[in-house]
């Protein structure tokens, strides 16, 4: 039996739901299916609302004003085609089984549309806007203070006080600035692909596609077999498996040392584009996509080093060392380092006593890789030589610098022994 249903009770979990429980603005929606210039004009208000010329509560006022003359039956059927965010409806249901109440807040959904979306995931409680409808249809007016910042934390507070809970017992999942009153309230705040403010304010922030992920914070949350641990180790597989892409880079240089390194050069760019516009809120397509999935949350405040000194360090390695030692060099990075992240985590027991984020049996992987990699190209024991640097290099507390270091330390040392051969 559930936690749920034995009356267990561990706290409430608020969704925003407007970007974060749906994939897209109800707002946006709604006013597309009105006609393209209403869908225009509320674009505009959306760009003012980040840009901070106008508040959100003004925003969604002279959005529904935009709508006036819909009736209610077509805003809940624009509700009816708007997809969830993958995970969502798990999520909810984990959550619930697992004790917690679960409640949809939105200053811009309509309460009637909301309570559909409820159905739809196995929420209790929602706060949405109230809508003012004459005739069947809407005058463009809103009723209470619903859709302010400050109407959406009375909002809640008021389904916090009715089901027992208070400020203490709530953790709130959300996205924008409109949120920002709930998370200075609530207990604790997952910014999940947030704006500038709430990447700030939030207690976790999460960059994800799949909302289930925000259970790293609710371990108790797991129903299918999931562990935070096994996640942990499924997130640094596709972080290695784009480290794991490197290992093309020497076959390109083969053909063209210049293009691959316009091409490397171009990449690291685009990185670099992506993560200064995620700093500042505002996601770059295709790009962030990967970048987010690939981010550990410790990794999220602030600008990530480590992709850009990865490009640098395979770049700089081209540029400076013959083919042969940078494919050695990046190599290492691309597989060693790679794997002994994944061994480390899977049967590292041992850490080291000089840096204990490093385990024996990563240290070991990257030893074998290096010297497996460099014997192509050296004598045995030079090629255990390499193994042995790279090895003492990766086990250092270098941080993110060692995807600089790895590759041009390691190239260095082919590039010396092939000189003393």
């Amino acid at each position: 039996m559930d936690a749920s249903r034995k009356g267990v009770r561990r706290g409430v979990v608020a969704f925003d739901s407007d970007g974060v429980l749906l994939r897209h603005m109800f707002l946006m929606r709604a006013a597309w299916h009105v006609s393209p210039l209403t869908w225009l004009r509320v674009s505009w208000l959306g760009l003012f609302l980040k840009l901070g010329r106008i508040d959100v509560g003004t925003a969604v006022e002279r959005a529904y004003a935009l709508l006036a003359g819909c009736t209610l039956e077509e805003l809940l059927a624009v509700g009816e085609t708007m997809r969830l965010t993958k995970g969502a409806a798990e999520i909810c249901e984990d959550l619930r089984r697992s004790g917690y109440l679960v409640v949809l807040v939105s200053a811009g959904v309509p309460q009637k549309v909301l309570e559909r979306v409820a159905s739809r995931v196995g929420a209790q409680a929602v706060h949405g806007v109230l809508l003012e409808i004459e005739n069947g249809r809407l005058t463009g007016g809103l009723l209470e203070d619903r859709h302010s910042a400050k109407g959406k934390r009375d909002g809640l507070e008021r389904i916090l006080r009715r089901w027992g809970f208070g400020w203490r017992d709530v953790t709130v999942v959300v996205d924008d600035a409109s949120n920002r009153q709930i998370v200075d309230a609530a207990w604790r705040s997952v910014g999940v692909n947030p704006e500038r403010p709430i990447m700030h304010a939030a207690s976790f922030v999460l960059y994800t596609r799949n909302l289930r992920e925000v259970l790293e914070f609710f371990p108790e949350g797991y129903k299918t077999g999931i562990t935070p641990g096994w996640m942990a180790v499924r997130h640094e597989l596709f972080r290695k498996s784009i480290h794991l892409c490197a290992v093309v880079v020497p076959l390109l240089a083969m053909f063209s040392k210049p293009l691959t390194l316009w091409l490397v050069g171009l990449v690291t760019l685009c990185y670099v584009a992506s993560e200064s516009l995620r700093v500042l809120g505002v996601a770059l397509p295709l790009f962030s996509g990967v970048t987010w999935r690939a981010m550990r949350p410790a990794e999220s405040r602030g600008l990530v080093l480590g992709p850009i000194l990865f490009g640098v360090g395979i770049w700089l390695s081209l540029a400076l060392f013959p083919l042969s030692a940078a494919t050695v060099g990046i190599l290492v990075l691309a597989v060693g380092d790679g794997a002994a992240s994944l061994t480390g985590r899977l049967f590292g027991q041992t850490v080291l006593a000089y840096n204990p984020q490093k385990t024996l049996v990563g240290s070991l992987t990257v030893f074998v890789v290096g010297a497996v990699v460099a014997i192509s190209y050296l004598p045995l024991g030079w090629a255990l030589a390499v193994g042995v640097v790279a090895s003492l290099l990766e086990s250092l507390p270098l941080g993110a610098y060692d995807n600089l270091l790895l590759p041009l330390v390691s190239a260095g040392t082919v590039v010396v022994a092939l000189a003393l051969v």
